[in-house]
């Protein structure tokens, strides 16, 4: 029989595609780690939740420069999570208002 021919040539049997690999020399290093800030903060026992986490959030923002998005990245947090939290101030009645 045959082969099978087309205008330009025989077809004949194509090797199969590889996706090419990355090989980097380096695959045993371990990348450096870079250290996370630490901070300490005292606080009396029976100091209201509310404080402290205002206090924290205003610390990693002063780290952070007033970057927002920097600061909830370290924290693990959303960024409206810290607007929210520091944007309400306790107004005459004890309800929170926006800011």
């Amino acid at each position: 029989m045959k082969p099978f021919a087309n205008f330009h040539g025989t077809a004949g049997v194509k090797e199969p595609l590889v996706t090419p690999r990355y090989v980097t020399p380096f695959a045993n290093e371990v990348a450096p780690v870079e250290p996370k800030p630490t901070f300490t903060l005292t606080f009396t026992y029976g100091t209201p939740m509310r404080e402290i986490n205002d206090a924290v959030i205003k610390t990693v923002l002063q780290f952070a420069h007033s970057n927002r998005l920097q600061a909830a990245e370290l924290l693990k947090i959303n960024p409206r999570t810290i607007r929210r939290h520091l944007g309400k101030k306790t107004g005459a009645g004890g309800t929170a208002q926006a800011a």
